[in-house]
């Protein structure tokens, strides 16, 4: 028991444990066939139908059909499906900054923009492989399976990173204006 105490006082390990509760929690909420109906079809569909918007200024080929973005002359499509929406990555890095120490606030300001700047990013992967698609097959596979799996991964680490580092100055200020008593850093 005493051992147990000991783990679980260790910075480290209760992060870790927090974040594996949380992340199980979303996932285990993702994947419910209600949370796919009311949620996840819509969010995708909407990637879609944001994605088509985004083009339309400078390519009136391209429209929307729910999941399926697509050229008008047939020559290139891509389906938006689940895990091409990055709403896994999105859970993992909304579980990794909510098991972080600090403020719930912060967190939670912290989560939503960090989902934000990921979706940008997935808007871009989804126009690219629009574009891709209508080129080399080999080539579209690779950069959908490969390069932007990577990227998206790398900019969730990325977000964290920069969030915690955040995260940490904020604690060092909040410790020195407590230090100083007129609320001045020394």
């Amino acid at each position: 028991m005493l051992i147990l105490k000991k783990l679980l006082a260790n910075p480290g390990v209760k992060y870790l444990l927090t974040f594996g509760i949380v992340a199980l929690a979303l996932f285990s909420v993702l994947a419910t066939p209600w949370a796919d109906k009311a949620f996840t079809q819509p969010f995708t569909r909407m990637l879609v139908d944001l994605s088509a918007a985004l083009i339309a200024p400078f390519d009136s080929r391209v429209v929307a059909e729910g999941d399926i973005l697509r050229f008008t002359d047939g020559r290139g499509a891509v389906q938006v499906l689940a895990g091409c929406n990055a709403v896994e990555v999105c859970a993992l890095l909304v579980a990794a900054i909510l098991a972080f120490p600090g403020r719930l606030r912060d967190g939670l300001i912290g989560a939503a923009v960090g989902v934000l700047a990921l979706q940008v990013v997935n808007l871009g992967r989804i126009i690219s492989l629009l574009y891709l698609s209508r080129g080399s097959e080999h080539l579209f596979d690779f950069f959908h399976a490969y390069v932007w799996d990577a990227m998206i991964g790398l900019e969730g680490l990325l977000i964290f990173f920069f969030w915690t580092r955040w995260q940490e100055r904020q604690g060092l200020k909040a410790a020195a204006s407590r230090a100083a008593p007129d609320g001045t850093a020394s």
